[in-house]
């Protein structure tokens, strides 16, 4: 269906993506990560020609390709003519029917183009998907800009496979979905690909790839990796090769430091034959001696030079091997102790009720997350929890005598300086202690010495966790620590998450982080809040 063979993207000397090759074949699924940065979005605009590449972008004949892209729309349309939108004289139609009503005769007729058009079949299958995918018949008639951010994902998934097309290609399709949303999404997909759809899916999700994948390309410093399968395959993939590039690159120093030392041999037998020489010309004036010794110097740096190649060559050879994690944090220990307790907690915007008598008690050991759809109220009990909001009604007990940290989701808005640096001079740690605890935990050279407003997300969240940790602090409130963040940030985070040594209690839809980190887990819906049994 889609064979990229060879695939080049460079930019001003810069090579993105390097002869990457890869099809795509009905019924497959093949799922696309990495780090942030290292070409995913480039691939797929120059599969839709969006940008120059060397290599080969085969799409066979009469094959069509739907793509879904990272950017919510901003439209005022209700949901049907939205969708419409990507039929245009269908659409068209249904505008001048709209604005013909009054003109029986001329709405006849409007009537008759619109059902040759297969207009309202395409209405109901308008309806049958959008019921499929969650939402409610009473919704069809609301504007798109009155919809949460995730329900806008799920319309443009919608106006994409209502287009028919054989290759849908989902950029980031779950970011703004709740947990709800995105297993609704992976059934979707599933179905589709059942009936011969194909898909190609960029994603961060680790058990949303590893739900739906048949394979996954991993793109890393402009090479990409493919193995069979999802997320949890590929990690198995690259923690074997790693441990493989690390034995050979092992072995490649080794050898590189024994031909280092017969260079360094070589280059002093060489002088002292050049020595002999020189006495044997000038002093004991025996040409033989001298000849014997020219001769001797001259194969030694003949040797010399081959071994001096050999070695570039094993430099060329060595893999280049990945630093891992190390955390270099000043040890602190945490004593188990309450944190909060709250009772009989309610809160309403206006009239709306968002929740009501909610209990919790949390102590400084506590893993906790709260799970459940968009919209219930899980940032606002956070927020009411830490003080940040009044509850309607109910009581909170917070422990003064603990030191905690919120996270929010805007996590821009931690930083109170302007330069990374500049945050982390308050813990009377110096400079170059501060450059090597940042520097574990992949804050590179300058990174730390960048404006706050020009990091990543992954990064600010990284370097709040870091932040929080030198300040001893036991306990974290964390709004969606994961949201947006790529597979690299993602596998930092956990490793952050895990040597901290405090409680938490985080919202989040990351299925892959609340079973890795959370030991309880509340699920907010219905305006209450329960505990699940795990």
């Amino acid at each position: 269906m889609l064979h990229i063979k060879n695939l080049r993207i460079e930019f001003d000397e810069f090579i993105l993506i390097d002869n990457i090759s890869f099809d795509v074949v009905p019924g497959e699924v093949l799922a696309i990560t990495g780090p942030n940065g290292c070409g995913k979005t480039s691939l797929i605009r120059a599969i839709k020609g969006e940008l120059p590449y060397e290599g080969t972008v085969f799409v066979e004949k009469g094959k069509k390709i739907a793509f879904v892209p990272q950017e919510n729309p901003e439209s005022n349309e209700r949901v049907v003519e939205f969708i419409l939108q990507e039929f245009p004289e269908i659409h068209r139609i249904k505008k001048l029917l709209e604005s013909q009503v009054d003109d029986p005769l001329i709405c006849a007729n409007l009537l008759d183009e619109y059902a040759g058009m297969s207009g309202f079949e395409l209405e109901d299958r308008i309806v049958r998907e959008l019921l499929r995918l969650g939402f409610g018949r009473q919704e069809l008639e609301k504007s798109v800009s009155d919809f949460s951010e995730g329900e806008k994902r799920l319309l443009l998934v919608t106006r994409a496979i209502l287009k028919d097309p054989d290759l849908i290609i989902l950029d980031e399709p779950t970011n703004h979905l709740d947990i709800s949303m995105i297993m609704r999404l992976e059934e979707e997909i599933l179905r589709l690909k059942k009936s011969g759809k194909a898909f190609i899916v960029i994603s961060h999700d680790r058990t949303f790839v590893d739900k739906i994948a048949d394979r996954t390309l991993f793109i890393q410093r402009g090479k990409a990796v493919t193995v069979r399968g999802g997320f949890s395959l590929m990690r198995a993939h690259l923690q074997n090769k790693f441990e493989s590039d690390l034995r050979r690159a092992q072995e490649i120093s080794r050898k590189i430091r024994q031909l280092e030392q017969e260079v360094a041999r070589r280059k002093e037998w060489s002088r002292k034959k050049e020595s002999q020489k020189k006495f044997a010309d000038k002093v004991m004036n025996k040409g033989y001696i001298g000849r014997k010794s020219a001769k001797l110097a001259k194969r030694a740096r003949a040797v010399e030079k081959r071994v001096e190649e050999l070695i570039d060559k094993l430099k060329a050879e060595k893999p280049f091997i990945e630093k891992r994690l190390k955390m270099l944090f000043p040890y602190y220990e945490v004593a188990e102790r309450k944190l909060l307790s709250c009772e009989n907690l309610s809160f309403s915007y206006d009239t709306k009720d968002l929740f009501s008598d909610i209990n919790l008690d949390l102590t400084t050991k506590d893993r906790a997350a709260i799970v459940g759809p968009n919209g219930t109220g899980k940032t606002t009990l956070l927020k009411c929890l830490i003080g940040a909001l009044k509850p309607k009604t109910g009581q909170i007990y917070m422990n003064k005598n603990v030191n905690w940290v919120y996270l929010p989701q805007r996590i821009e808005t931690f930083f109170q300086k302007e330069i990374l640096l500049d945050t982390f001079m308050v813990f009377g740690i110096s400079e170059t202690e501060i450059r090597t605890i940042l520097g574990a935990a992949k804050f590179r050279r300058e990174k730390v010495f960048q404006r706050v407003d020009t990091l990543s997300k992954g990064e600010l969240t990284r370097a709040a966790i870091v932040w929080a940790t030198l300040s001893k602090a036991e306990f974290l409130f964390m709004d969606e620590p994961t949201n947006h963040l790529d597979i690299e940030s993602l596998e930092v985070l956990d490793v952050l998450i895990e040597n901290f040594k405090g409680g938490m209690l985080f919202i989040s839809h990351d299925r892959h982080f609340i079973s890795r980190h959370a030991r309880e887990v509340y699920y907010l819906s219905d305006k209450k809040l329960s505990r699940m049994n795990l």
